[in-house]
């Protein structure tokens, strides 16, 4: 049969490269990174290391979120996995702005929290 030259959803979706959703998640983890810095230097007096800190902490959340679950597919569930990357997220954020010993715990239960919960927040919109 001949095409009729309409793009179909399916032509695109095979035309997009593998990349694309790890590409999509990195922007979309440095904005929201770039937001919580932004608050954390404006709102809380902090200095402009956390700014960065935040830009970074967002987007190895979302590259290391989607390897996890999509590239490595592996076992857990993405809620487990979110939290597994928060909590590495956590890391690079207390690594690059507060380099106190205390606050490390802080900063990891806070990237669990809040990377699970993200994740948990992600699967439920995917569902709809």
């Amino acid at each position: 049969m001949a095409r009729s030259g309409v793009v179909t959803e399916d032509d695109v979706a095979s035309a997009q490269s593998p990349y694309s959703e790890l590409v999509r998640r990195a922007i979309m983890g440095i904005i929201l990174g770039a937001i919580a810095g932004a608050i954390q230097v404006w709102f809380f007096k902090r200095d402009l290391m956390h700014l960065w800190a935040a830009i970074a902490a967002g987007a190895v959340y979302m590259i290391t979120w989607v390897v996890f679950t999509d590239r490595l597919r592996l076992a857990g569930g993405k809620v487990l996995l979110g939290g597994v990357s928060g909590v590495l997220a956590a890391v690079v954020w207390w690594s690059l702005a507060i380099h106190a010993d205390d606050a490390f715990i802080q900063a990891a239960v806070a990237g669990l929290c809040f990377g699970a919960a993200y994740a948990w927040s992600d699967q439920r919109m995917a569902a709809k």
